[in-house]
């Protein structure tokens, strides 16, 4: 059969096989967070906990019915705090060294993508043995194993209690970039979505990790090897984003709004474990990626800010237009009756329309990003697309030195340098 299937449709057919893996538990709803003790009990080796989070969480005491819980259900519980910020590797294996210590039976991270990757990242490092760097893309080691652990999700963007990769900025001789670890053992046990949690979120926070949500996303429907599964899950995430970040943004307390932004998120997370989309890998993560630690853009905001220069980049690609089509209806756009072009650029426009509407940047000069780093910024973003993310087996349309030039200059001088 193999013989066949080579001969008559080609190799291509052989070498791809999708793996639909997910999160094997989601309790998703308003309250979920202080039944968390009933779910521990089910997953946990013994009644040591440990919950994973940041100082300004328990400032607010936004852990405390969570932790109740679980002293309820007769856990043990310690408590290890951070600064709010993206996951350092020094701070990170300080870390891994404090799960290692102890025989706990449970990690709970509660808190927003950063807080939930430090847990997972402890959770598996705590099990598997070695250094984290030995395991970082790109190195291939495989993870062997990881503590039981649960995820309480506090944003609505990152998707990371759903998602099989935690990130970790690392230095670099051009300064700190972004890496990650990845595989099932990253995966949640159990993932808790409580909305009600993110009553209180910052608008700014707000803004920027529905950016999130929608960049990787839309990203994952322009993936050369998206299928109709993968693109059905992420195009309603882009139509939950589109109708509910802005009310969520200028109306916080709405709690509509912060559902439909959770369940966007927690579907996003889901679909970037996927590994035909990657990550994903399109040119929207691999530059963002190379500018957010750089400059100190928060992640989410970094995806937001480059996405429609994104959908720009890709428009000459026929396959992209056709896929930005059905963006742009996701977000709820009318393209009856336009030409292709026109209707693709349709994705462009909406993405430009909702960054304005929260009031992020729509440029890059807008975060101090200097126009004489585009050159070596440009070069490095190349190198790094093929050896962190072979982006030609993912994007659209091929990259070189001059277009990545090209699109990080347009990003720079905004919305108007590309007639949108």
């Amino acid at each position: 059969m193999t013989e066949f299937i080579n001969e008559v449709f080609g190799n291509h057919w052989l070498s791809r096989i999708d793996e639909y893996r997910h999160t094997p538990r989601v309790n998703f709803g308003i309250g979920a967070a202080y039944k968390v003790g009933e779910l521990a009990k089910e997953i946990a080796k013994n009644k040591k906990c440990i919950i994973i989070t940041d100082k300004a969480l328990r400032k607010i005491g936004l852990i405390e019915g969570p932790k109740k819980s679980l002293e309820k259900e007769g856990f043990t519980v310690d408590i290890y705090e951070s600064e709010v910020k993206e996951p350092e590797l020094a701070v990170v294996k300080k870390l891994i060294n404090s799960v290692r210590e102890k025989d706990y039976g449970l990690v709970v991270g509660i808190g927003g993508g950063a807080v939930m990757d430090n847990a997972k990242i402890a959770a598996v490092m705590s099990e598997t043995p070695g250094e984290i760097e030995e395991y970082v893309c790109p190195n291939t080691k495989p993870l062997t194993g990881s503590k039981p652990k649960i995820l309480i999700s506090t944003t609505s963007g990152t998707g990371s209690e759903c998602s099989n990769t935690a990130v970790v900025i690392v230095p670099c001789d051009i300064g700190p970039i972004k890496t990650w670890i990845t595989g099932d053992p990253v995966l949640a046990d159990a993932a808790v979505v409580d909305p009600s949690l993110t009553l209180g979120l910052p608008p700014r926070v707000t803004a920027g990790s529905g950016m999130d949500a929608l960049s990787h996303t839309t990203e994952g429907v322009l993936s050369l090897q998206a299928n109709p599964f993968s693109d059905a899950l992420a195009l309603k995430t882009a139509e939950l984003v589109s109708q509910n970040l802005r009310t969520a943004y200028h109306q916080g307390n709405n709690l509509e709004a912060r559902w439909n932004m959770a369940l966007a998120s927690s579907i996003g997370g889901t679909v970037i474990s996927y590994p035909w989309v990657a990550g994903p890998a399109t040119l929207c993560h691999v530059a963002s990626e190379g500018i957010s630690a750089k400059y100190g853009i928060p992640h989410g905001e970094a995806c937001g800010v480059l996405l429609p220069y994104v959908f720009w980049y890709n428009l000459p690609d026929a396959y992209a237009r056709r896929k930005l089509i059905k963006i742009a209806e996701a977000m709820g756009k009318d393209v009856f009756g336009l030409e292709i072009k026109e209707a693709a650029q349709k994705a462009v426009t909406a993405t430009f329309d909702l960054l304005e509407d929260i009031d992020l940047p729509t440029n890059l000069k807008d975060y101090n990003v200097p126009e004489k780093d585009i050159p070596a910024l440009s070069e490095y973003i190349l190198n790094r697309a093929e050896e962190m993310y072979s982006m030609s087996q993912f994007n659209p349309r091929k990259a070189t030195l001059e277009n990545i030039k090209d699109f990080f200059t347009k990003a720079l001088q905004g919305r108007e340098s590309v007639g949108l």
